[in-house]
């Protein structure tokens, strides 16, 4: 019998199911919206908005945690600029 990663199978085939890991994976984001850096720790997208013209816009960044998002946001109230529009990517896998 295969259970999956958060069922269990008691001695006497009663199946038990483990309700934390359950709850910790819905609070996850979905795997694709998780990259990884180059040392393999997982980047997050975290969502930023600003007003401009009676309207609301809103960019994405990836950071590490939360805390981490809040020092990016804070790093960009010091110093954001505007280098250029962006042309073209080359993916790097």
């Amino acid at each position: 019998m295969t259970f999956t990663s958060w069922l269990t199978a008691t001695p006497d085939m009663a199946i038990v199911m483990d309700l934390n890991a359950e709850r910790a994976k819905r609070e996850q984001p979905d795997p694709e919206l998780i990259s990884k850096d180059d040392f393999g720790r997982p980047l997050y997208i975290f969502l930023l908005s600003y007003e401009m013209d009676d309207k609301l816009w809103a960019i994405r960044i990836r950071a590490y945690d939360f805390e981490d998002a809040e020092k990016r946001v804070a790093g960009m109230r010091q110093s954001l600029k505007l280098d250029g529009k962006l042309y073209s990517e080359i993916p790097y896998d």
